[in-house]
């Protein structure tokens, strides 16, 4: 106890000439801290609206009756480039490669969906490596198809993957294996109440070829 205010005073000036910088520090770190992530966040969300729109203009370009080819590939690459982070990135080079498809540019589909594979979560990359087994398939490019179909995993997808790779096989020259896959495509369209009847015209079309 102080016996007097002017003592209470003194301790307490003694008290803040030592421990004063490092309270103002604290209370520093703590504002500076704060503000940082207020910013962090704020910044963030704005990021997130940005890509948002940057996509919408993609496709608003991609419906139009005539898109601006020069526009595009600029919107394109800004996805790429500033907003792959949100998936936004990835998405776009899928855009891409279906232009590039759809313009009959198989080859030039290949370093969109590339891209798309090495930037994209687990989810996506089964139908990115997919889609890219269709084009290789239709560039005549059977063992990179193979390889695409192969480095596919997870479930849901194998009726489509067996049949296209019963298909690859068959252009190799291997009926039975060709067979093989297509029997388990027929297999998995039944267990999965998926009416399918090319599956098997292909098996009885291998039938009538022996």
């Amino acid at each position: 106890m102080y016996e007097t205010d002017q003592e209470q005073i003194e301790a307490i000036k003694g008290w803040w000439n030592k421990n004063g910088n490092w309270v103002i520090g604290g209370c520093l770190a703590f504002i500076v801290s704060y503000i940082g992530l207020y910013m962090y966040q704020d910044s963030a969300q704005t990021h997130r609206v940005a890509g948002s729109k940057a996509y919408e203009q993609l496709l608003v370009n991609l419906t139009s009756e005539t898109p601006d080819s020069e526009a595009l590939t600029a919107q394109i690459e800004l996805l790429k480039g500033e907003y792959k982070d949100l998936g936004y990135g990835v998405m776009a080079a899928l855009q891409e490669a279906k232009v590039a498809v759809d313009a009959g540019k198989l080859e030039s589909a290949l370093p969109a969906l590339d891209w798309a594979a090495k930037n994209a979560e687990a989810e996506l990359l089964t139908v990115i490596l997919y889609r890219k087994a269709v084009v290789q398939y239709a560039l005549d490019d059977l063992d990179g198809a193979l390889t695409s179909l192969n480095a596919m995993s997870g479930n849901g997808h194998q009726t489509l993957s067996f049949e296209l790779k019963g298909d690859i096989l068959l252009a190799q020259g291997k009926p039975d294996e060709a067979r093989k896959a297509y029997k388990a495509a027929l297999d998995l369209s039944s267990e999965q109440d998926i009416n399918n009847p090319y599956l098997q015209l292909k098996l009885d079309d291998l039938a009538v070829a022996e």
